[in-house]
């Protein structure tokens, strides 16, 4: 078996559960359940207004929480607030196999919702997911990286949702008329490898959100699903303020300048640590964005030690393809091309057709194997990627 796919093996199997994490099959019973039992008799009719600013006493109606030992209440702490005097304070303790999420169920926008739009706040490092339900539990996602112990204000299109894993819809497109739910979890403990991948937490954790709408306002787009002059699709340029991925192993993600001398341009850079987890990277959201007809990944990067990068391209079914890239620290900052026809299949999985079909494109996945990577003399080692786009 040829060294990527080995890599790529592995790489999946650790990530098997994470991309079907069943999310949304749990909103779907055990939230609505939870949901209907603590709304108020009072609750507006049609479902509460997607609005939230958290400025009363009182927890608005329609909020819920599905996590172990958790709690929701309104905080007036300044340190806590992002806006005014008031914001929702969630609590809770992780437990392996409990999945730490919240939201508000039923809502409704006024007019046509045309994004979603959210300021939150976590106590330690996590990984973030968020999105919204059709009322047919239709379910809509996205991702986001915190650092811990600073506010992300975080505005996104709803076309920029993707359709979750486990979810299926009868056109796979958001009915933004048909949206009734808004949720946002951290996916700590989750079971076996997926949860030491994506972070185990301990003891009692805290999460803040403030100013939750849906409006009819049009965000500004973090990727692009229109073409180029040069026929490219641009997946990520990182030139927004949040990190829109999930840490795999464990690394410390930051923006940082990019390649462009001026200063005008954006990347992420991954750091990890020797005795640490095994892969090292992260997950972005490919789901919504029309790639057909491209014929190629390409990868702008630098590394700061010697690795080998593994990327993988994962479809909606569950199968996957991956090829690899050897960072090397001479190379500065280079641009890398990989040909969709070079992706070799993960036997593991399997795919209905046996070929990559990129018009079933979910996630795309850039680990290194840190057993096998260089370091500095305390143990740490580091890459960058900047523009991520398909042509």
């Amino acid at each position: 078996m040829p060294r990527g796919t080995m890599l790529a093996t592995c790489i999946c199997l650790a990530l098997t559960a994470f991309c079907a994490l069943g999310c949304w099959e749990v909103l779907g019973a055990e939230a609505a359940a939870q949901a209907a039992e603590g709304k108020p008799d009072t609750e507006p009719a049609g479902g509460a207004p997607a609005c939230f600013d958290f400025e009363g006493t009182e927890l608005p109606a329609g909020w819920f929480n599905i996590a172990h030992e958790g709690s929701l209440r309104i905080t007036n702490e300044p340190a806590d607030v992002r806006e005014g005097r008031g914001a929702l304070e969630f609590t809770y303790t992780p437990r392996e196999g409990k999945l730490a999420l919240l939201g508000v169920t039923p809502v409704k926008a006024e007019g046509r919702a045309r994004s979603l739009s959210f300021s939150i706040k976590t106590e330690e490092p996590s990984a973030l997911l968020y999105g919204v339900n059709e009322a047919d539990r239709s379910s809509y996602q996205a991702y986001l990286y915190s650092p811990g112990g600073q506010w992300h204000d975080v505005r996104v299109d709803l076309d920029e949702l993707m359709l979750s894993e486990d979810s299926t819809d009868e056109d796979t497109r958001l009915d933004v008329d048909e949206v009734d739910t808004i949720i946002v979890a951290d996916l700590c403990n989750l079971p076996g490898e997926v949860g030491r991948s994506l972070g185990i937490k301990q003891g009692v954790q805290r999460m803040w959100l403030d100013n939750v709408a849906l409006t009819q306002d049009m965000a500004p787009h973090r990727s692009c699903s229109r073409a180029e002059g040069n026929g490219a699709i641009i997946v990520d340029d990182f030139d927004h303020d949040e990190i829109v991925s999930l840490p795999i192993g464990g690394p410390q993600l930051t923006l940082v300048p990019g390649p462009e001398a001026d200063g005008d341009s954006r990347a992420l850079e991954v750091r990890y640590r020797l005795g640490g987890h095994r892969w090292a990277g992260f997950v972005r959201a490919l789901g919504y964005l029309e790639l057909s007809g491209t014929s190629e990944l390409r990868i702008m990067l630098k590394a700061d030690h010697r690795a080998r990068l593994t990327v993988v391209l994962e479809e909606r079914d569950g199968s996957k393809y991956s090829s690899d890239v050897e960072l090397r620290p001479e190379d500065g900052w280079h641009e890398v091309g990989l040909p969709i026809e070079q992706f070799v299949p993960d036997p593991n999985t399997k795919d209905e057709n046996a070929q990559l079909d990129l018009g079933q494109l979910r996630v795309v996945i850039m680990v290194v194997d840190t057993f096998n990577a260089s370091v500095d003399a305390n143990g740490l080692g580091a890459y960058t990627i900047s523009r991520i786009r398909f042509r």
